[in-house]
C-alpha cells in the first residue's frame, strides 16, 4: 500500500471531520444521535472515526443543482 492509498483512506476524528464538511463537531454528534444525516462512522470505546470518502460521497449526494 502505498502513501497516497493509506492518506485517502485515514481515519479522521471528529474535530478533523467537522472541519473538513465546515460545521461543528455538536452537529455531527445531532446528525448521528438523531440519524439526520447518514455518514457512516466507526467507534473504538469512545472515539468516533469517519473515513475520507465516506465524507465526500456524502458532500457529493447533498449537492443541490450539480452542473453536469
Amino acid at each position: 500500500m502505498n502513501n497516497e492509498t493509506l492518506n485517502s483512506s485515514a481515519l479522521m476524528d471528529q474535530r478533523a471531520a467537522a472541519a473538513y464538511l465546515g460545521t461543528t463537531v455538536g452537529t455531527l454528534n445531532t446528525w448521528r444521535h438523531y440519524g439526520k444525516q447518514k455518514i457512516p462512522f466507526m467507534r473504538w470505546d469512545n472515539c468516533i472515526r469517519y473515513r475520507k470518502e465516506d465524507l465526500d460521497a456524502f458532500i457529493a449526494k447533498n449537492i443541490e443543482n450539480p452542473i453536469e
